[in-house]
């Protein structure tokens, strides 16, 4: 969804996956305001420890146009929550931090 444009006052679905190790994804958030605020998702599937976990949201897109920063996080069984940044010690290993796209409402 990075990058394309969306009517505005309209459902959009938007969906995705998340995943953890040797626990299951219990929740899944869509922030459609940038991360100001967060809203649960529909998880679609049954939790399964060690594999991706899909998960939709239907966005009621605003009226107003312009550009919306979506963000998800996902929180696993033993309360690990995705961070909001990426850890520098890790270099490029285990990159988990948010990733915000944008999205055109016209």
């Amino acid at each position: 969804i990075q990058g394309e444009t969306v009517p505005a006052n309209s459902s959009v679905r938007v969906h995705g996956a998340a995943w953890t190790s040797d626990v299951e994804i219990t929740k899944v958030e869509l922030s459609t305001d940038g991360g100001a605020s967060w809203n649960d998702t529909k998880l679609i599937d049954k939790p399964i420890p060690n594999a991706w976990r899909l998960w939709e949201f239907i966005w009621q897109t605003p009226a107003a146009a312009g550009t919306q920063t979506l963000i998800a996080r996902a929180t696993d069984s033993v309360g690990r929550r995705q961070p909001l940044e990426r850890d520098q010690d890790c270099g490029t290993y285990m990159i988990n931090h948010l990733l915000p796209v944008e999205v055109e409402v016209r």
